[in-house]
């Protein structure tokens, strides 16, 4: 009796840790928001994993993005390294995890500037690629 409670607690255990290991998807590209306080401008961007955005006098580097899956409540989180460019050497302003739901938990503190992570998302390579007619030929073409 006692053996088939252990192994009946130890199979729902190792269920249970694997579908909440596999909550997050991890992601390539996170959309991120930042606020210039000085002239009170808002400006959305993209950046991929791997690569440095700038800023006005910040450089932000996403080590890391994950968002949940749908069937979840909706969360994304981001591994991002922020370094201040403004005095003469760079120094590291802010290292950690940003989350999309709350902005606030774990923030950039800076005089001049906010920075929030709207979402985390998944592009695919081939949506990425651009067709051989510009923009302004589809427009001028359509009419």
């Amino acid at each position: 009796m006692r053996s088939s409670y252990l192994l009946t607690s130890f199979i729902f255990l190792f269920i249970s840790k694997i579908t909440f290991a596999s909550q997050w998807i991890e992601g390539n590209r996170v959309v991120i928001q930042g606020l210039d306080k000085i002239t009170a401008r808002i400006k959305t961007f993209e950046v991929n994993v791997s690569q440095t955005y700038k800023f006005g006098v910040l450089d932000i580097f996403v080590e890391r993005c994950v968002f949940s899956k749908p069937i979840f409540k909706p969360e994304s989180l981001a591994y991002i390294k922020i370094n201040d460019n403004s005095d003469r050497l760079s120094e590291v302003k802010f290292k950690g995890w940003m989350f999309a739901s709350s902005p606030a938990l774990n923030a950039l503190e800076n005089p001049v500037y906010d920075i929030s992570i709207l979402a985390c998302k998944k592009v695919d390579k081939q949506s990425e690629k651009s067709s051989s007619v510009s923009p302004k030929e589809r427009m001028s073409t359509s009419n």
